[in-house]
């Protein structure tokens, strides 16, 4: 994850359920704990660079939408 990214806001409501790719044990932490940013979902046990990178990438998906 880069720093930049460290303070993103995760959106209230936001559904782990819906990232794809990431493990039924972690999705089911993430909802239990509802971080509130990417840093604090790093220090969930279990998370991986990977998963990381998958949840960036859904929580930025509709801004990137709106750009195009």
């Amino acid at each position: 994850m880069y720093k930049k990214d460290e303070g993103l806001k995760i959106p209230d409501g936001f559904d782990f359920q819906e990232v794809n790719g990431l493990s039924a044990e972690l999705k089911q932490k993430l909802t239990k704990v509802n971080p509130g940013t990417l840093a604090q979902a790093s220090r969930i046990d279990g998370m991986t660079p990977a998963g990381l990178t998958l949840l960036l990438a859904y929580i930025k998906k509709p801004q990137l939408r709106k750009r195009a």
